[in-house]
C-alpha cells in the first residue's frame, strides 16, 4: 500500500515538473508573439503607435482554455483600439486625426487571430491544428483570412508564386502576369469548361518555367484557378468578366486600367491577383483594389473610405460628381505612377491670390509680368517674359473650361504637367501647372524632411482638401496642414 501511494507521488511530481517546464517555454514564446504583434501591426500600419496601457510583471497564459488569447475593445480616445493580448493591454492607435476606418479594425483583429492560431497550433494539440500557418509569411495570411475565401490556403500560395514571378525577366523584362482565384465550383462564364485530370497546380513551381508567365500578363489576360487551387484556363478578363453581366463596379475607386478586374470579382465570390510591371502585387476582392504589396510591405487600400473623407471634406459642388472626377483621375495618375498636385479652394477669393502667381492664372491673360514681387515669391519664385508668354498660350487651350466640360483623360493630361491644378468647388479650372507660393518660413523647415510636392500640398492643405499623386505611385490626402490618409 504504501509502495503504491510512493509510485503514485512520483507520478504526480512528476506530472506536475512537465507542466511547468511547459508553462516555462509557453511563456517565452509568449513574449517572442507580444514582439509578433507589434511587427505586425507595424507591417500594415507603419505609423501606427502601440502604447502599453499597464504594466505587468508576469505573462498569463491559461493552459489547456481554447478561447481566444486576445480581445479588442474601443480606444477611450476614439482614434483607435484597445488590444488585450495574452493578458497585457495595450492602446493601438493612427498618428494621423482620422480614426481607424472600419476596414481598418477589422484588419488588426484579422492580424491577431492569425497570430492566435498560430500560436495555438504549437501548444494546444487538442484543436484543429493548422500547420500551414508555418509554411507562408504571417503577412500573407492576415491578407488570406481578411478576404475570406473557400480554400483559404490558395491565397498565401499564390501570393508567393507571383512575389517569385516578380524576381524573373523574360527577354530581358520583367514579367507580369496574374491570376483569378474562383470562389465557385466551376467556371461561371462557362459552366461546361471543367479542369483536366491532369491539372497542375498554381504554385511556385510554376516560376521556374519562364515562357509560363508569359502566357497572361495581368491585365488583358489572366489565369483561372479552381477552389482546389488547380490550374484551370487562361481567359480575356473583360470578356470573362462581362459574361456574368454583372453591374459596373464603383469607378471613382478603381483605377481605370483595372475596371475589368474590379468588375470580375464583383460577386464576392472571386479574388484577383496582378502582378504589375512595376513589380508590385495587386489584390481585387468585392469589386474594388482590396490589398496591394509593395516596398516590401501590404497596404491595405480601403479605397471606398478614404473616397468617403475627400467628398466629405470637399462637400457640396457644381457639378455634384466633380469630387468623384477629380479622386478618379488621380487614382489614375498613381496607377500610371505620374506625379500630379490636384488643390480645391473652399474660398477662392481669399485664398487664390495668396497661393497662385499671376503668370500661372488662366483668368489673367495678360501675360506681362507683375510690377512688384510680393515678399512670400522673393527668393524662390520669379518669372520671364518668355516663360509667361509660353505659359500664357498654353492657357489659352483651356480658358473658360469648367472641368465638368473635359474628358477624363485631358483633365490627366492637364495635371501631369509640372505644378498644381487648382480648382474650386463650381468646377472652374483656375490654374494648371502653377507653382505655388510658399511661406519662406514654411518652406524651409518643411523641406528640410520634405518633398516640394509634399511642402506645397502641406501649404495649400490650409485653403482646401489637397490630392497628392507621387511618382512611386501613392496617392495622399492632405487637409489643414496635416496628413489625412494615404493610398
Amino acid at each position: 500500500m504504501i509502495a503504491r501511494d510512493r509510485e503514485k507521488d512520483e507520478e504526480d511530481v512528476g506530472a506536475l515538473s512537465a507542466a511547468d517546464a511547459s508553462k516555462g517555454r509557453a511563456s517565452k514564446v509568449i513574449g517572442l508573439y507580444q514582439i509578433m504583434l507589434k511587427r505586425v501591426l507595424e507591417h500594415f500600419f507603419p505609423e501606427g503607435r502601440l502604447d502599453p496601457a499597464e504594466d505587468r510583471s508576469s505573462i498569463e497564459f491559461e493552459w489547456g482554455v481554447r478561447r481566444a488569447n486576445f480581445v479588442i475593445g474601443e480606444d477611450p480616445d476614439g482614434l483607435g483600439v484597445s488590444i488585450e493580448w495574452f493578458r497585457s493591454r495595450y492602446f493601438f492607435r493612427p498618428t494621423s486625426p482620422t480614426p481607424f476606418s472600419a476596414s481598418e479594425r477589422r484588419l488588426i483583429h484579422v492580424a491577431a487571430h492569425v497570430l492566435d492560431a498560430r500560436f495555438r497550433t504549437m501548444f494546444d494539440l487538442g484543436s484543429a491544428t493548422r500547420p500551414e500557418l508555418f509554411h507562408y509569411a504571417v503577412e500573407d495570411f492576415v491578407v488570406g483570412e481578411f478576404l475570406s475565401p473557400p480554400n483559404l490556403l490558395r491565397i498565401p500560395i499564390a501570393i508567393e508564386t507571383l512575389r517569385v514571378a516578380a524576381l524573373s525577366t523574360y527577354e530581358a523584362r520583367r514579367v507580369s502576369t496574374g491570376v483569378m482565384l474562383l470562389g465557385t465550383t466551376h467556371d461561371p462564364s462557362f459552366p461546361r469548361h471543367g479542369v483536366a485530370d491532369a491539372a497542375t497546380p498554381f504554385d511556385i513551381r510554376l516560376s521556374s518555367l519562364k515562357s509560363f508567365h508569359r502566357l497572361c500578363d495581368g491585365l488583358r489576360t489572366l489565369f483561372l484557378v479552381n477552389r482546389d487551387g488547380m490550374l484551370g484556363s487562361v481567359v480575356d478578363v473583360a470578356r470573362w468578366s462581362r459574361r456574368m453581366e454583372q453591374a459596373e463596379p464603383n469607378m471613382a475607386c478603381c483605377p481605370r486600367i483595372y475596371a475589368d478586374h474590379a468588375r470580375a470579382t464583383l460577386s464576392g465570390q472571386h479574388i484577383g491577383m496582378v502582378l504589375t510591371p512595376w513589380q508590385e502585387i495587386k489584390v481585387f476582392a468585392g469589386g474594388q483594389l482590396a490589398f496591394a504589396f509593395s516596398d516590401a510591405r501590404w497596404r491595405l487600400l480601403d479605397i471606398s473610405a478614404k473616397f468617403a473623407v475627400w467628398k466629405q471634406s470637399v462637400g457640396e459642388t457644381t457639378p455634384s460628381d466633380l469630387a468623384d472626377r477629380i479622386f478618379h483621375a488621380a487614382l489614375n495618375l498613381s496607377e500610371d505612377h505620374i506625379g500630379a498636385l490636384f488643390v480645391m479652394l473652399r474660398d477662392p477669393e481669399r485664398s487664390f491670390t495668396r497661393l497662385v502667381a499671376p503668370g500661372d492664372r488662366i483668368q489673367d491673360g495678360s501675360g506681362e509680368a507683375p510690377d512688384e514681387t510680393s515678399e512670400n515669391d522673393a527668393g524662390f519664385h520669379s518669372f520671364s517674359s518668355q516663360a509667361i508668354a509660353g505659359k500664357h498660350l498654353l492657357h489659352q487651350l483651356v480658358k473658360d473650361q469648367n472641368i465638368d466640360d473635359m474628358d477624363p483623360a485631358v483633365l490627366e493630361a492637364l495635371a501631369g504637367v509640372d505644378g498644381a491644378v487648382v480648382t474650386d468647388r463650381r468646377g472652374e479650372l483656375l490654374s494648371f501647372g502653377a507653382i505655388l507660393r510658399i511661406p519662406p518660413e514654411t518652406m524651409l523647415p518643411a523641406r528640410a524632411v520634405e518633398g516640394a510636392r509634399t511642402t506645397a500640398s502641406l501649404v495649400a492643405s490650409f485653403h482646401g482638401p489637397v490630392l497628392k499623386v507621387s511618382e512611386d505611385g501613392f496617392l495622399t490626402m492632405y487637409l489643414g496642414g496635416r496628413r489625412i490618409w494615404e493610398i
